[in-house]
């Protein structure tokens, strides 16, 4: 028993290094993934598995997060801009530091009037995400029966943004698409509703204080203060280019760590914002710096939307409604006479990702993870959600009205666990559907459960 428990160990720790050391890789490759959810959308080569005999695309159902944004505040190196004036005051960075300083500075500037915003890069995804659409899928775009197209964003307005430029390029792509546009509160509910739900079990919320909450007091910016604590990394040769004096200045700055991750988080905007020609994580920092800062971003994601062991409940079935959305529309577009072409919606990572977690696909492997697990084991956020992550399902139909799905993960073929194809990524749409709701079923069990209980 020992040898099996310790076997299981050894094969967990080689499991983990071998994550690691490939994280690494794949960081080195591409230094702009270290920036998570903000990185920004990689197209990969399309390989389409042939439809079955007699089967044709009709029709299509979309998801897509808005693409590529600014910051959504210009706080984000706000310690670094501090620590450079602290550390330029006392005549410690060398010009490498000052050269460093000027391309944060560069990147806040950018961020000013246009917090959270779609970047051109971001419209960029959009637009060539529906011009690969429509060349992708010919046969749901010129059936001179179905021409309508419906497409409902979220109310934030870099979604409405990502949306027309989507649907300007389909347009540009098929002429005779007729588009109607919706943004509102009511769609929110399912378009990007709160993960905020209460586990079965919990303690009510205390209901909102009368008059409201009270509001907090704005204080003056600090300048800036040494950091007390340890190092969670050796920083030493990221910083030393920057200082002319190493140990004077990290007895000015304590703890280095905060300083650091504020310039790796600037860094991690580069690429947004592309048009700026400044490249902070290829000029100062290494793949192993960048793989260390950014694990914990990586975990906290998988935490947070993911189908992570300690809040994947919560996230499967909060989104469920959309789940039922995409159910609902596609009998709406199967029933006889309808001429709808493509259903599209326009929104934000927290529901898309959920959205794979409750298909079970947001791992590659189909995993249930402790979320501190996520970078040990593979899961990687610049993969499973970056800017402009699109799910979508494409359904197809024969002679005898027999209709296929297949499912598409940031335009790639996937299937799913707990369901077979019919033949390589094509589902049985009724099979299918069935499915989707054993999974929304099973989603909801526990609250409904707890809601017998407390009745």
């Amino acid at each position: 028993m020992k040898k099996i428990l310790l076997t299981a160990l050894l094969t967990a720790v080689c499991c983990s290094l071998g994550a690691q050391e490939e994280a690494i890789r794949l960081l080195r490759e591409n230094p702009d993934r270290a920036s998570n959810n903000m990185h920004s959308y990689e197209f990969n080569p399309i390989r389409d598995t042939p439809a079955p005999k007699g089967y044709k695309a009709f029709y299509i159902s979309h998801y897509g997060r808005h693409g590529s944004r600014y910051e959504q505040n210009s706080t984000f190196a706000r310690r670094a801009q501090q620590a450079f004036a602290y550390l330029d005051s006392l005549h410690l960075l060398t010009q490498t530091g000052k050269d460093l300083w000027a391309d944060v500075e560069k990147v806040v500037d950018a961020h000013k009037g246009m917090e959270g915003s779609l970047t051109p890069r971001g419209a960029m995804e959009h637009r060539l995400l529906a011009a690969r659409m429509s060349e992708r899928f010919p046969d749901i775009f010129k059936d001179k029966d179905r021409e309508e197209v419906d497409c409902i964003s979220s109310t934030n307005f870099r979604c409405i943004v990502s949306m027309n430029n989507f649907t300007y390029s389909l347009k540009e792509k098929r002429p005779r698409l007729q588009f109607t546009f919706t943004s509102a509160e009511r769609f929110m509910a399912y378009i990007n509703p709160s993960l905020f739900v209460p586990r079965p079990g919990d303690p009510p919320r205390p209901p909102f204080p009368a008059g409201g909450f009270p509001r907090p007091q704005q204080q003056r910016p600090q300048a800036f203060q040494p950091f007390p604590g340890q190092s969670g990394y050796d920083f030493t040769r990221f910083l030393t280019p920057l200082l002319t004096d190493y140990d004077t200045a990290l007895k000015a700055l304590g703890n280095p760590e905060p300083f650091v991750r504020a310039i790796f988080s600037a860094g991690g905007l580069c690429q947004l914002i592309d048009f700026l020609g400044v490249d902070i994580y290829r000029k100062y920092f290494t793949p192993e710096e960048l793989a260390y800062l950014w694990a914990e971003g990586n975990d906290s994601i998988y935490r947070m939307w993911g189908g992570s062991a300690e809040n994947g409940d919560v996230v499967r079935y909060a989104i469920c409604p959309l789940l039922r959305d995409f159910i609902e529309k596609a009998d709406a577009a199967l029933e006889s006479g309808s001429h709808r072409a493509a259903d599209l919606r326009f929104g934000h990572d927290t529901s898309i990702l959920p959205l794979f977690a409750l298909l079970g696909a947001d791992d590659p492997q189909g995993r249930i993870m402790p979320y501190r697990e996520a970078h040990k084991m593979g899961w990687y956020a610049f993969f499973q959600v970056p800017m402009a992550t699109n799910i979508q399902m494409v359904f197809y139909r024969n002679k005898k009205g027999e209709v296929l799905v297949k499912i598409l993960y940031n335009e790639q073929e996937i299937t799913l666990p707990g369901i077979q194809p019919v033949s390589g990524p094509y589902y049985s749409y009724p099979e299918l559907k069935a499915h989707f709701y054993r999974l929304i079923e099973k989603a909801s069990e526990p609250w409904a459960r707890a809601a017998r209980e407390a009745a």
